[in-house]
């Protein structure tokens, strides 16, 4: 019987050995295995000066295991000192030890802490969003239950400034950050990094095993991206057009600032732009950038496309005469009248511009064929999308001519009847600015890689609309808008030549106007094209409501890009300030002696 007992037992053996061995073997080691994620930091998103405006930062959630941290005993090294001998003591039992441990690297209260340790649940966090060093001082504890979450999170350290451009996150599976809006939303694949991962076998206490696995594979982080943005150009407009939307009293409002000759936005500003940490604080409505997503008539804006036409298929000449009354009927019937009453006066096409006069351009623009003027609205950029790397872009709203009734025939030709974006609005000027070519607006100048190799945006393809020639008599036009006389005064800058438009268009769906100006300078060298759109102001109209925003803008512009003012044109400005005295005192004079 025993031969038979001690058979039967070196046959389980050898079964447990040869047979089951490698499983069983592999299942222990499962146990004993700890394995955890590294998790990827996230590429940030820079300004153009490379200031950082979203970042990624690595930090804890603190989980305890509340049925482990019941078994805890801490114990101490005591000296007996009748014998000398060192033992060990426990001193401490339980949550409550475990809470009086943590809570003084934790900065908490222990009682509060060990309140949240006590309990039958499996994993309970009491403590969000712990720096890793605090964490590895917690983990020197070697407390039974107490576990780390590693969470990515993401940081925008200048606050709301650019939110609209550079969007927000949200945690998906496997805390992963996945962008929602704005850039982070658009260049997501390319922001997020690689996952990396780590193995340890440890014992019944936890401790390490030192002739274990050790094994850990380091994150990638996602690459950075650059923008066009500059930041302290980008504040100083997000304030501007704050002001003046609370001013007016008015629904939104934007500005956007573009480099005519690469299509770099140094600015995209959104009013109450939002705060990317903090979504949830504003209004849904003003969570995306309007300055790409919302359309509206561009009113007399429009004219420059008109008047670009008109020149481009010889039409017409800046020295041409009207005959302008306040009222005007086509052949069609259809009547027009000026947005401020005058007798009939004779006008040249450019102070026509000068004064967006509706009836003197829709004079204009009956001399061309309605297929043509299509034509220019969609090679100037209407009802097509830009191109822009932001998310949910409008193309806005361009119908064939030959759906155009008898009315909006006419009303097309001063930027009605037709919709846009702010970005398409600036776009114009920045074509014009730019010699006749339309370069594409980007956001986006490179991508960086996680060892810093820098991959810059090719400068798009431009596309020529209209003649140099043309595009230089149109600015010469558009400089008399903003001089004395003009409807956009308010726009002119000290020092600077400022070209430009005014715009003022009915809202057809609700009451109310879109006051805008759009303009570039210096107007023969041209650096910057800039919008100013505000909708639903208090007052009407665009030179005194959009102009000012620009003026403001436009010089900070010139100081930050370190254009120096010009002599000649201050020196002309000062004459005309001279003249405007010398007249106004004549004018006083002759009122006294009459």
């Amino acid at each position: 019987m025993g031969l038979a007992g001690f058979g039967a037992l070196a046959g389980r053996t050898a079964w447990l050995q040869v047979v089951e061995g490698a499983d069983l073997a592999t299942k222990a080691k499962d146990e004993r295995t700890v394995a955890w994620t590294n998790r990827a930091p996230r590429g940030d998103i820079l300004g153009r000066d490379g200031t950082v405006l979203a970042s990624s930062a690595v930090s804890y959630d603190i989980g305890v295991n509340q049925v482990k941290v019941a078994q805890y005993e801490r114990s101490e090294e005591r000296t007996d000192p009748a014998t000398g001998e060192v033992r060990s003591v426990v001193v401490g039992h339980g949550a409550a030890a475990a809470a009086e441990q943590m809570a003084e690297i934790l900065g908490v209260d222990a009682q509060e802490l060990g309140a949240k340790m006590v309990g039958e649940s499996t994993y309970v966090v009491v403590a969000e969003a712990v720096a890793p060093d605090t964490w590895r001082r917690v983990n020197a504890l070697a407390i039974p239950g107490v576990e780390p979450d590693q969470r990515t999170r993401r940081t925008y350290p200048a606050g709301s400034v650019a939110g609209n451009v550079l969007g927000y996150t949200y945690e998906g599976t496997g805390r992963t950050l996945i962008g929602s809006a704005g850039l982070e939303l658009t260049q997501n694949d390319v922001l997020t990094g690689v996952d990396g991962q780590g193995r340890v076998e440890v014992g019944k206490s936890g401790a390490i095993i030192p002739t274990g696995e050790q094994k850990e594979v380091p994150a990638v982080a996602g690459d950075s991206v650059r923008m066009t943005i500059n930041p302290d150009l980008q504040a100083v407009a997000q304030e501007a057009i704050d002001e003046v939307v609370d001013a007016q009293g008015a629904d939104w409002g934007c500005v956007v600032v573009m480099e005519p000759a690469t299509g770099k936005l140094l600015v995209l500003a959104d009013s109450d732009a939002v705060n990317p940490a903090k979504p949830s604080e504003t209004p849904e409505s003003s969570r995306n950038a309007r300055s790409v997503q919302a359309i509206f008539e561009p009113g007399s804006v429009g004219k420059v496309i008109t008047f670009a036409a008109a020149l481009e298929e010889g039409t017409m000449t800046p020295e041409d005469t009207w005959t302008v009354p306040y009222n005007w009927t086509a052949a069609n019937g259809q009547s027009f009248h000026d947005s401020h009453y005058h007798e009939t006066q004779t006008l040249t096409s450019a102070g026509v511009l000068a004064e967006s006069s509706n009836v003197g351009t829709v004079q204009i623009g009956e001399q061309l064929d309605d297929a043509v003027r299509h034509d220019y609205l969609k090679r100037f950029g209407f009802g097509a999308l830009t191109g822009i790397e932001m998310p949910a872009e409008s193309a806005g709203m361009v119908a064939a001519a030959a759906d155009w009734d008898d009315r909006t025939r006419y009303t097309t030709m001063f930027g009605q009847g037709i919709a846009g974006t702010a970005l398409q609005a600036a776009q114009v000027l920045a074509t014009v600015a730019n010699k006749g070519m339309r370069v594409p607006p980007r956001v986006v100048d490179a991508w960086i890689d996680a060892d810093g190799n820098e991959t810059p945006q090719e400068i798009p393809a431009g596309e020529r609309v209209i003649s140099e020639a043309t595009a230089e008599a149109l600015t010469e036009m558009l400089i008399g808008v903003t001089q004395d006389g003009g409807t956009a005064e308010a726009a002119s800058i000290d020092g600077y030549l400022v070209a430009g438009k005014t715009g003022t268009t009915e809202i057809l769906t609700e009451d109310g106007t879109v006051a805008s100006f759009v303009g570039f300078t210096p107007a023969r060298d041209p650096a910057i094209a800039v919008a100013v759109i505000v909708y639903r102001p208090r007052d009407t109209y665009g030179g005194t409501v959009s102009a000012p925003v620009f003026r403001k803008v436009a010089l900070a512009a010139m100081h930050s890009l370190g254009i120096a003012p010009d002599p000649s044109v201050i020196a002309a400005q000062a004459a005309a300030e001279t003249d405007a005295a010398v007249e106004a005192a004549q004018s006083e004079s002759a009122d006294e002696e009459g």
